[in-house]
């Protein structure tokens, strides 16, 4: 059975790519929105599994927004944000860390093909979004160094100010970093998407 997407994004060359590069691959694309009110009104008229939303979207409202008034509605869908910047932090601005449940974040520049997002849409629609993980789960089996290590990469910190912080070398934390991906069960061959996948974790679980 097909995953029935809507996707909210501004730039009109981006929302077409995703369109045509999602269509006969497992989703039907129920919807297209350019603005924030224009996805919510599909909410009493289209039945979706995913919203794609673009977290910065022209106008008063942005994807989370939009995201949060589609969960309330119906909340099992599952979202997956699309955002230009690596810093979560940057990327979520005002609305962190009041998100939607059951999310994954993209990182606009690294999409190559339309396979990355595919693979996030199918994850949250398998309802395996990031928010699942939480402290009692793998942050409980951190060391007490990789949690330091997660904290100031939450905080924004390039891994070389993590290495100047920890001292030790920036080749140390990135092995350290992929360590604590694969622990939480964090894809890591996409590192901008891998660090805020990693940021978000750790700041839901304060």
């Amino acid at each position: 059975m097909s995953i029935k997407v809507g996707i909210v994004e501004d730039n009109a060359l981006l929302r077409s790519s995703l369109a045509t590069s999602l269509a006969g691959k497992d989703c039907k694309v129920v919807f297209t929105a350019a603005a924030a009110i224009e996805a919510i009104d599909h909410i009493e008229k289209s039945s979706i599994d995913v919203l794609l939303a673009d977290v910065h979207l022209g106008g008063e409202l942005n994807g989370i927004d939009v995201s949060l008034v589609w969960q309330k509605a119906h909340p099992e869908i599952g979202v997956v944000y699309l955002t230009s910047y690596e810093d979560p932090r940057t990327a979520i601005g005002s609305g962190w860390p009041e998100v939607a449940k059951n999310c994954l974040y993209l990182v606009k520049d690294s999409i190559t093909d339309g396979s990355e997002v595919l693979k996030a849409i199918k994850t949250v629609a398998e309802n395996k979004g990031s928010d699942r993980i939480t402290k009692s789960g793998p942050l409980a089996a951190l060391s007490d160094k990789q949690m330091e290590t997660l904290r100031l990469l939450a905080e924004g910190k390039s891994n070389r100010e993590i290495a100047r912080v920890r001292g030790i070398t920036e080749q140390s934390v990135a092995i350290a970093v992929n360590r604590i991906s694969k622990a939480l069960g964090i894809p890591s061959h996409l590192e901008k998407n891998q660090r805020v996948h990693l940021a978000r974790v750790f700041l839901q679980s304060d």
